[in-house]
């Protein structure tokens, strides 16, 4: 228990930083809408709808929130290479840069089974084959693999020199830094995504998160260098009451998207 602080900052980071993720996704959507002329377009906590349009219009609109989400995680990801201090400020950085990753390669992952998501939706009005879209799933399983390897040592990074180097002191901060606010973060988003207007709006934060999991061996067995370890651990296991005042604001604002912001 003596770190639980550890747990309980990362898991209002994880929350925080995934639904202002989906809120910036789904922005990209109904900005996209506006730009294409749609009408009567509704920004929802978890969808946007509008009248529908001509194929290629729609094709845009659709494509507009994937690529908003590669953009949050390549942006954030060359933040957290930038940036040389390991802090709370970093670890909302990696956590906006592992969820645009998430949502982005998640699409391309899911597009074979559902053609009610963005990419699916995209696939199917192009006309592809079932095996190229299976193909390029599989491509997006492999590339998603191969980032989450280069992003694993900025997680283990967030502790002290000792747990970086300590093997044994990997797995318990592991836990209270990925595993468990994983798991607590899934639950309060997927809350947050109540009401639901189509299955793949709660499908995302339900499952989608479990892909950091994918990390979780290279956090436990890589070998990573100390150099930029966390000198402000101390903070990390403090409980940091911004990250409260944060939380509480992106829940209001999610809340009130739940009636959706109109533009006609």
């Amino acid at each position: 228990m003596q770190n639980k602080f550890i747990t309980i900052n990362s898991a209002l980071l994880f929350t925080i930083a995934t639904l202002l993720q989906m809120t910036i996704h789904e922005g990209g959507h109904f900005i996209t809408a506006i730009l294409m002329q749609s009408k009567e377009i509704i920004l929802y906590h978890n969808y946007v709808r509008n009248t529908p349009l001509s194929i290629n219009r729609e094709v845009v609109i659709a494509s507009a929130g994937p690529l908003i989400s590669l953009g949050i995680g390549m942006l954030f990801h060359l933040l957290c290479a930038l940036q040389k201090k390991r802090n709370i400020l970093f670890l909302f950085m990696l956590y906006m840069c592992s969820f645009g990753y998430i949502c982005f390669f998640g699409y391309i992952m899911i597009a074979p089974f559902f053609v009610n998501g963005d990419t699916g939706y995209i696939f199917q009005q192009l006309s592809f084959p079932l095996w190229l879209t299976i193909i390029i799933a599989i491509i997006g399983v492999l590339i998603y693999i191969y980032v989450l390897k280069k992003i694993s040592h900025f997680f283990i990074e967030m502790g002290t020199a000792d747990i970086i180097t300590d093997l044994s002191l990997r797995r318990p901060f592991a836990n209270t830094l990925v595993k468990y606010p994983l798991y607590i973060g899934i639950v309060i988003t997927t809350l947050l995504n109540l009401p639901i207007t189509v299955f793949i709006s709660l499908l995302y934060p339900l499952c989608s998160p479990l892909a950091l999991l994918w990390l979780y061996g290279y956090l436990l067995e890589e070998k990573y260098s100390s150099e930029n370890s966390n000198k402000e651990f101390e903070k990390l296991n403090k409980l940091q009451p911004i990250l409260i005042v944060a939380l509480v604001a992106i829940v209001i604002m999610n809340r009130l998207l739940v009636s959706g912001l109109h533009y006609n």
